[in-house]
C-alpha cells in the first residue's frame, strides 16, 4: 500500500488501514501520517458518526508507538482547540487512561480544572470553540472514570459557576444529566438532587438552572403551535425570498407546515402558480412543498424544469420528481448519469431502477474517485430497495471511496442483504472506525462461522 492510499484510508476510517498497521513489517513509514491525522480532525460528521478517537488509538497501538504519541497529544490537548479536534484528542486520551496511563488522566484533570476557571470568568464563547461544551465533555469523562464520586465534584463544579456569573451562559447540561441518569439511574440522581438542594448553595444553583430552562423551553413549545400557513401566505414567503441565499433552508419550515394543512384544491392552485411564476427563484420556493408531498399535475412540468440554469430551480424539480415511478423519470434519470452526472440522475432511479440500468451506473461510478455523500446516500437507497447480486463492485467502490462513514456503515448493509460482501471487506470492517459497521461485522461473521459448522 502507498502512502498516499494509507492516508486517504485512515482519514475515512476504513479498516484497512488498520489492518495495513497490523500486518506490514514497515508500518513505522506510515508513523507521521498517523500522527498528522491525529491532530487534525478528521471527522466528517460527528454529530452522526461521533470522533475517530477509537480508531486512531487502534492505529496507535498498531504502530507500537503510545508512549511518543501520548506526549505529543498532551502538548496539543493543553492549547486552545476547536471543538471536534478537541473531542477528537480527548477521546484518545480516554483511551489512555482506560488503559492505565495515569498522564494521560492527570492531562485531562487538569483541562477540565483549566476550562472550569476560563468558565469563571468568560464573557462571550467563540463557536469555533465552544468552551462550554467541552467542560460537559469533560464532565463526562470524569464520570466515566471517577464515578459517582465525580458526578458529585462535577455538579457542585458546573453549579459554582452559574453561581459566579448570574447568567444564562452556562447553565445547559442536558447532555450530562442524561448520561449520569443512564449509569445511576434516574431515580439516585433525583434523589441527590432533592436531597443536596437543601443544603448546598452549589447544588441549588445548578438545579434553580435547569428547572429556568425547563420553564423557558416549556414556554416556547407552547408558542410553537402551528401557525396556518394558507396557500396566499406560502407563495408570498416564497417571494418574499426570492434572492435570499438561504431561501433552501429558510422555505423549509413553511413547506412542511403547508404541505400538512394544504387541501388538494390549493395544491392545484399551488401548480398554477408555478406554471405562471416568470421567476425561476421564486418557481423554486413554490416548489419546495413537493419535497413532502406528490406534485398533483403533469410531472412532465417538473422534467422541464431539470436543465434550467437555476441550480435551486433544478435541484428541487429533482427532489419531487424522485418521488414518481414513471418511465420519463427513470428516462431523464438515464440521460444524467450517461452525461456523468450521478448526483442528479442517482436519486431519480431510487423508485425507477431497472436491472438494465446497472451496467451504466457501473461505468459512471467506477470511474470517479470522488464518490460524493449524496452517491452514497442514493446508491445505498437504490439496493436496499431493488436486490442485484452483480452490484458488488459498485458498492464496493462506494465503500471505498465515500467520505461518509455512517453511510458506509448503510452501504456494508447493503452489500450483505444482497450477498456481495466479501470476507475481505467484512475482515476490513472489524476494525471500522464507526462503532455499528464494527458490531455488524462481528455479527456477519459470527453467522457465517455457524453456516459452516
Amino acid at each position: 500500500m502507498t502512502e498516499k492510499d494509507f492516508l486517504r484510508k485512515l482519514r475515512r476510517g476504513l479498516g484497512s488501514a488498520i489492518v495495513e498497521l497490523w500486518e506490514n513489517p514497515d508500518r513505522t513509514k506510515y508513523r507521521d501520517i498517523v500522527l498528522k491525522c491525529c491532530l487534525k480532525n478528521i471527522g466528517y460528521d460527528v454529530q452522526s458518526e461521533g470522533t475517530k478517537g477509537y480508531y486512531l488509538y487502534t492505529a496507535i497501538c498498531a504502530l507500537g508507538e503510545k508512549d511518543e504519541f501520548e506526549n505529543t497529544l498532551i502538548n496539543t490537548f493543553q492549547k486552545r482547540l476547536e471543538h471536534n479536534l478537541f473531542q477528537q484528542i480527548a477521546d484518545i486520551l480516554c483511551l489512555y487512561a482506560d488503559d492505565g496511563s495515569e498522564r494521560a488522566r492527570k492531562a485531562l484533570n487538569e483541562k477540565y480544572q483549566s476550562l472550569y476557571n476560563r468558565l469563571l470568568r468568560q464573557k462571550a464563547f467563540p463557536f469555533r470553540y465552544c468552551e462550554r461544551e467541552q467542560f460537559e465533555y469533560l464532565m463526562i469523562c470524569q464520570v466515566d472514570y471517577g464515578k459517582w464520586a465525580a458526578f458529585k465534584q462535577c455538579i457542585h463544579d458546573a453549579g459554582t459557576i452559574i453561581a459566579v456569573r448570574h447568567d444564562d451562559l452556562c447553565s445547559e447540561y442536558d447532555w450530562f444529566i442524561a448520561h449520569c441518569e443512564n449509569i445511576f439511574g434516574k431515580n439516585k440522581v433525583a434523589e441527590y438532587f432533592e436531597r443536596e438542594t437543601k443544603s448546598s448553595t452549589e447544588v441549588r444553583a445548578f438545579t434553580d438552572a435547569i428547572s429556568e430552562l425547563a420553564s423557558i423551553r416549556e414556554k416556547n413549545s407552547r408558542l410553537r403551535i402551528e401557525p396556518e400557513v394558507t396557500l396566499e401566505s406560502y407563495i408570498a414567503r416564497a417571494k418574499e425570498l426570492e434572492s435570499d441565499q438561504y431561501a433552501y433552508a429558510r422555505m423549509r419550515l413553511a413547506a412542511r407546515r403547508f404541505s400538512r394543512q394544504a387541501s388538494p384544491e390549493d395544491f392545484l392552485k399551488l401548480v398554477s402558480h408555478i406554471s405562471d411564476e416568470p421567476s425561476d427563484e421564486i418557481k423554486a420556493n413554490m416548489l419546495h412543498v413537493f419535497r413532502d408531498a406528490d406534485f398533483p399535475g403533469d410531472i412532465g412540468l417538473l422534467v422541464n424544469y431539470v436543465p434550467c440554469d437555476c441550480e435551486r430551480l433544478r435541484d428541487i424539480a429533482i427532489d419531487a420528481l424522485g418521488r414518481f415511478r414513471d418511465k420519463r423519470v427513470h428516462d431523464l434519470a438515464i440521460k444524467l448519469i450517461t452525461e456523468g452526472n450521478l448526483d442528479a440522475g442517482l436519486p431519480l432511479l431510487i423508485e425507477n431502477w431497472h436491472k438494465a440500468d446497472e451496467k451504466l451506473i457501473r461505468k459512471q461510478v467506477l470511474q470517479t474517485k470522488k464518490v460524493s455523500h449524496s452517491m452514497q446516500q442514493d446508491l445505498r437507497n437504490i439496493y436496499a430497495k431493488h436486490h442485484s447480486n452483480s452490484c458488488g463492485n459498485i458498492l464496493a467502490h462506494v465503500y471505498e471511496y465515500g467520505d461518509c462513514t455512517y453511510c458506509r456503515s448503510g452501504i456494508v448493509k447493503v452489500m450483505n442483504k444482497n450477498y456481495v460482501l466479501t470476507d475481505y471487506i467484512l475482515k476490513e470492517c472489524r476494525y471500522d472506525s464507526f462503532d455499528e459497521t464494527r458490531k455488524l461485522a462481528e455479527r456477519v461473521l459470527k453467522s457465517r462461522e455457524k453456516d459452516k459448522m
